[in-house]
């Protein structure tokens, strides 16, 4: 028998040896070479990153989300690769920055826009009817976004409405000076023609509100609209070109981006395992 024959026996102990090495020796990866794959008996191919091991991960990966654009210019300060695309996204208000769009496409910010609170108040009652009390209330909680008529006309508004609780209005026209005149009566003495009076309402009035939280204040006017019927008189009023005001303030906050190209149209979807 020549050194080149084995015995089965001497291929089994040189296995067994060779074992015994591998599960006490500590396993290095080798850093440029982190994927590993084991073929089965069925010759299917497991694959298994090894990065995991590293003391620092090979790329940048992940996705985190911000709130405003600043924050956005901020954390990428420096970093933007030469691949970066912005990807804007009216209906949610989210802009989804890929930071590697021609790689993997798994390093990503996203900015959530936030609505603005003083936003989400008027837009809450848009093109609603409220009865006169709830109305009163609604344009005192908003009252510092009025900037025509003045604050203290609109009080005044405000006021009437609250103490003419029980009075029974009977018409409302639109007088040439631009605002709208309700006709009232007492309810006690609404059948017999007893007292009554009106109230004036400004036909419309300006906000100056901010779109988004820590955006830019944009004007915006709201048209009176009223009913009187068997409910009594509802109040209510519609934001004028309120969706293209929408719309300016969120391509306002694109345009604040850090130099990256943008595109409107929702993000890819696909994010690749790691």
């Amino acid at each position: 028998m020549t050194d080149e024959i084995r015995t089965e026996a001497d291929a089994v102990a040189e296995l067994t040896n060779a074992a015994e090495r591998y599960s006490t020796e500590q396993v290095v990866p080798d850093t440029e070479h982190v994927l590993s794959y084991v073929t089965n008996s069925d010759e299917h191919r497991d694959f298994d990153s090894l990065e995991r091991y590293l003391p620092n991960p090979r790329r940048d990966r992940g996705i985190t989300t911000v709130l405003d654009v600043d924050s956005f210019n901020k954390l990428t300060d420096g970093v933007l690769q030469l691949d970066a695309v912005a990807y804007a996204d009216r209906g949610p208000s989210r802009i989804t920055a890929v930071l590697n769009d021609k790689g993997w496409r798994d390093h990503r910010i996203v900015v959530a826009l936030q609505l603005s609170r003083e936003w989400n108040h008027w837009a809450a009652a848009d093109g609603k009817l409220l009865n006169q009390i709830a109305f009163a209330e609604h344009i005192e909680d908003g009252l510092a976004a009025i900037t025509s008529p003045p604050a203290a006309d609109l009080m005044e508004v405000v006021q009437n409405f609250q103490t003419k609780r029980k009075v029974e209005f009977q018409s409302g026209h639109r007088t040439q000076s631009g605002e709208v005149q309700f006709q009232y009566k007492e309810e006690a003495t609404a059948t017999a023609g007893g007292k009554g009076g009106h109230i004036e309402v400004p036909e419309h009035f300006t906000l100056r509100i901010p779109v988004y939280e820590r955006g830019d204040v944009y004007d915006l006017t709201a048209r009176l609209r009223f009913r009187i019927g068997q409910d009594g008189l509802l109040l209510g009023y519609k934001l004028d070109r309120a969706g293209d005001v929408k719309d300016a303030a969120f391509d306002a906050e694109v345009a604040k981006l850090a130099v990256i190209k943008s595109v409107f149209g929702p993000a890819p979807d696909t994010i690749r395992e790691l």
